[in-house]
């Protein structure tokens, strides 16, 4: 898989511009956390230069369900898988893939969770095909922001060097 999408191996470039609409969302979101997709042209498969907020569904799926969605948006993010999927389409077919999947973390590092890491692999297997951004705003600010990337074969993911350009 990461012959043909090389942005799951990590080591991407974003414009300080893009990562700051990023952090700005994280910011108006606290204390629930934010969550977006992050496309960038086909052609240059490290660079991401687009950012695009999604809806975090994590409170209305907690209301609907509390026993199975026992979290609500200030520890957890839920994007909508339909929503996701016709991103990652709609992104390939336009040579704009979605390459980042973006969330913040509430007043907590910019870790990548062990839910986090549930919920997009599963058997060792990258559930969707891109890299994942991670910011943590702690007290109503930014602390840091950190890329994950999966680890082919297992259910881990590691820090990529994510460089401001």
């Amino acid at each position: 898989m990461s012959g043909d999408k090389p942005w799951i191996r990590g080591d991407l470039r974003i414009p300080a511009a893009v990562m700051a609409e990023i952090e700005a969302h994280a910011l108006e979101a606290y204390p629930s956390e934010a969550c977006g997709f992050v496309m960038g042209p086909a052609s240059e498969p490290d660079l991401l230069d687009e950012a695009r907020r999604e809806e975090n569904e994590a409170d209305k799926y907690h209301k609907l369900d509390p026993e199975t969605f026992p979290r609500t948006s200030a520890m957890y993010f839920k994007i909508n898988e339909l929503r996701a999927q016709r991103a990652f389409t709609a992104g390939e077919e336009s040579g704009r893939p979605l390459k980042v999947i973006y969330h913040s973390h509430c007043d907590a590092g910019a870790y990548f969770s062990a839910e986090d890491a549930a919920t997009f692999a599963q058997n060792g297997q990258l559930m969707w095909p891109c890299a994942y951004i991670v910011v943590s705003i702690k007290q109503g600010a930014v602390a840091e922001h950190r890329l994950h990337v999966h680890v082919p074969g297992t259910d881990d993911f590691v820090e990529s060097p994510l460089t401001i350009v």
